[in-house]
C-alpha cells in the first residue's frame, strides 16, 4: 500500500484492514488485452505461414498494444486503495492529484452492502458508508465486499472506539 495512507495515520493507530478495488474493475481493459494477444498471435502464425514481414509487424505492434492496454488497466486499478484502521476508514484516489477520504468510525451510523448475482460469483460487491447526517461514501468493485463491512461494523462496535 502506498505511503499516504501509512503516513496520514495518527498516533497508536493501526490499520485493520487493506483494501483494493476487484479485477473486475478493469474487465475491459483484460478483454482488450486478451484479444490484442490472439490477434498478435495469430499474425505471427500467418506471417510464418505466408513468409509475410508485413504480418510480422502487425503481430509484434499487437502485442505492444495488449502491453500497452494492460498497464493502463493496472495502472487505472492502483489508484484507488483504502484501508479500515482502529480509529477510521481511508480511501486515496488518483495518481498525480491524490485525494483522501477520512470518516471517522465514531461518525458511521450504517454500512450497506450491496452485490449482484454475477458479483456474487466473482467475489465483488459494493459497500457504502452512511455518517451523522446522513452523509454517504460508496466504495464500488472491491476485493471481498462482505470481510470489509464485517470488519468495519466490528472496529465500529470495538469498546476502544467509542467517544
Amino acid at each position: 500500500m502506498a505511503n499516504y495512507i501509512t503516513d496520514s495515520l495518527e498516533k497508536g493507530e493501526k490499520i485493520v484492514l487493506n483494501g483494493r478495488l476487484h479485477w473486475s474493475y478493469i474487465w475491459w481493459y483484460l478483454f482488450f488485452t486478451f484479444v490484442f494477444i490472439l490477434v498478435g498471435i495469430g499474425a505471427f502464425i500467418a506471417g510464418s505461414m505466408l513468409v509475410n514481414p508485413l504480418l510480422y509487424i502487425v503481430g509484434g505492434v499487437a502485442l505492444v498494444l495488449a502491453l500497452c492496454v494492460y498497464l493502463v488497466g493496472r495502472i487505472l486499478r492502483s489508484r484507488t486503495e483504502f484501508a479500515v484502521t482502529t480509529n477510521r476508514f481511508i480511501q486515496k484516489d488518483g495518481i498525480f492529484s491524490i485525494e483522501m477520504t477520512e470518516i471517522p468510525l465514531f461518525k458511521i451510523e450504517t454500512v450497506n452492502f450491496y452485490q449482484t448475482f454475477w458479483q456474487r460469483i466473482i467475489g465483488t460487491g459494493c459497500i457504502e458508508l452512511v455518517g451523522s447526517g446522513g452523509t454517504s461514501h460508496r466504495v464500488h468493485c472491491i476485493e471481498q465486499p462482505m470481510k470489509i463491512r464485517k470488519t468495519i461494523v466490528s472496529a465500529i462496535n470495538h469498546p476502544d472506539n467509542k467517544e
